[in-house]
């Protein structure tokens, strides 16, 4: 699953989100409707789509991963662990990697089914191939996603 990918699917489940939300205030506005309080049908529309977009806060996501001048200061194998940023993983607990060109001056590396996001980040665009050789290398069981 590439950072695309991730975003896209964010970018669906806020659509989906403010989907429920519409049913909702649709909902409600036909029960006021019935009761022939359509004052109060436009308040309820505006305290609901002021508040709801606020309303799902994931303070652990992260957006936009950080950025690394030195990809190797952060991601390193000793024996049989994956130390990447400040957590270390299994190497056999890792099955994909996903590292791909973010845009033209960084690409990005993350864990998306290891540690539920909290392992990516960016770096120069020049240490790509590097990054991947020392996967193809050093961890060849590991499947790289682009």
């Amino acid at each position: 699953m590439t950072f695309k990918q991730i975003l896209a699917d964010k970018k669906a489940k806020r659509w989906a989100f403010l989907s429920w939300s519409g049913s909702a205030l649709l909902l409600l506005s036909m029960f006021y409707v019935e009761l022939g309080q359509l004052w109060f049908t436009p308040f309820v529309y505006s305290i609901l789509l002021a508040v709801l977009p606020f309303s799902n806060n994931n303070k652990n996501h992260q957006l936009f991963p950080e950025f690394f001048d030195d990809p190797f200061s952060q991601l390193r194998l000793e024996g049989e662990m994956l130390h990447v940023k400040q957590h270390q993983v299994e190497a056999v607990n890792v099955k994909k990697v996903a590292i791909d060109k973010l845009d033209d001056t960084k690409a990005f590396i993350d864990f998306p089914y290891t540690m539920y996001g909290k392992l990516k980040f960016s770096f120069p665009l020049e240490q790509l191939p590097a990054v991947k050789a020392f996967f193809h290398q050093r961890c060849p069981q590991i499947e790289i996603i682009s």
